[in-house]
Order: structure tokens, then sequence, then C-alpha cells
């Protein structure tokens, strides 16, 4: 286990609650244990402790299970040069800010049929939980502001496109179960030149913005029911 927080420590060495937080406590103090928020531990004092230096490893202890995802996994994957100061963590169950110095995490609460696609991602000697390529791209269009807004996905999307597996990332769109996140999707492959029949039938059937923070005004797609009101580029 490199996670773990006061219940199951207590449990693996049948310590009392009040035995256990005594015992962390002690720990924590002498450098071998770095305790997270939300009373979670990981081990510190393994030789230099790289896991420390690893803000995507830290953020999914955080709560478990959990991926990374939105503008963090954008940024990881090379598709936009902007690095959020944050590092965005998808979960289950809560949604809050959290610090490990000198670290800062946006945890983002989706609902549990919308929790997957999720791969181990290596660096050094870390693994930690990432979201596939065609997730991020998703969960990006799925809660943009998580994500750096509109302006900032549609412009990863068109750089991630020749990479995407478009069966998967149809797949995936369609099990988010959201109209006009299809749509949204569809619209812009369409802009980069990629059809999808799938992603037209799984589509809104009432007119949406492309960004949903924007107004309803814009160029307005017939096919895709779509509302382009982003700035026009150049």
């Amino acid at each position: 286990m490199d996670a773990f927080d006061n219940d199951e420590f207590a449990r693996l060495f049948y310590l009392a609650p009040a035995q256990a937080y005594r015992v962390l406590h002690r720990l924590t103090s002498a450098g071998a244990l770095k305790r997270l928020a939300n009373g979670r531990y990981v081990f510190a004092a393994l030789g230099e402790a790289p896991i420390l230096g690893q803000p995507f490893f830290l953020g999914t202890r955080l709560v478990e299970p959990s991926y990374v995802s939105f503008w963090s996994a954008l940024h990881y994957y090379g598709w936009t040069e902007q690095a959020p100061r944050l590092v965005f963590v998808a979960n289950t169950r809560l949604s809050r800010r959290r610090t490990v110095e000198p670290y800062a995490f946006r945890l983002v609460k989706i609902p549990p049929k919308r929790f997957f696609g999720y791969t181990l991602a290596r660096e050094a000697d870390v693994e930690f939980p990432m979201a596939e390529p065609e997730k991020a791209v998703v969960d990006s269009l799925y809660l943009p502001g998580h994500a750096g807004g509109m302006e900032v996905v549609s412009s990863a999307l068109g750089e991630a496109v020749e990479s995407l597996d478009l069966p998967r990332l149809e797949a995936y769109a369609a099990k988010m179960g959201v109209r006009s996140l299809a749509s949204r999707l569809g619209y812009l492959l369409e802009r980069s030149h990629v059809e999808s029949r799938e992603l037209e039938r799984a589509g809104s059937a009432a007119y949406i913005p492309l960004d949903p923070r924007g107004p309803r005004r814009g160029h307005f797609n017939a096919r895709w029911k779509v509302i382009d009101n982003l700035p026009e580029e150049g």
C-alpha cells in the first residue's frame, strides 16, 4: 500500500482508533509519513521520497478511486501549452479544493455512471490513474469549466484529433449519456474534417451553445444543432 487512511491503518495493525492516531502522529512527525487532506497518508521516508514530487500521484491519493483528467490531462497529453495551476482529479465522492504543499488540487465529483475510461500512467518510478486520451476529451467537453474553458478544449481537440481512436471516442461520448456533449463533439470533429454518424444520432434535438457559458448567438449549425459562440480565430 502506498496510501491509506486512519481506519485502514488501525485495521492493519489491530489498533484502537486512539492508538492508531498516536502512532500516525509520531510517524508523521518523524518524517516517515506525509499527511494528505482527509486524514490520508503516503509513505515519505523511502530514499528521497520521489512520490512527494509527483502531484498527479498525490492528487489521486486524496480520494480513491480517482483519476487525473480535464485540463491536467489535456496538458499531460501535450494538446495544450497552457499548464493549469491546479491538478484536476475526477472522482465520485468529493467536489472541493485541496492543498498538499506546494501543490494545489481540484477534486471534481462526477456521477458513478460517468466514472470510467482511465488507465495507469507512469512518470519516473511512480504510477497514477490517468484519463485515457478519449476520456480526457469527453470529460473536458462534459465540464469545460474544469478544462480551461471551451476555447482551450476546442483547440486541444484540434491538436489531438489525429491521435484519437474514433470508435472509442464515440463510445465514450455515448456512454456519458449527454446529448449536448455528443453534438458539441461532433461539431468540433467536423471542423477538423472528421465525420461521425454515431455522434449525429446521439446529438441534441434542440440548439445548444458550443460554449455553455457564452451567449446564445453566433453561427447556427443545423446538422449538429450547435450555436458556435466562440470568438473567431485571428
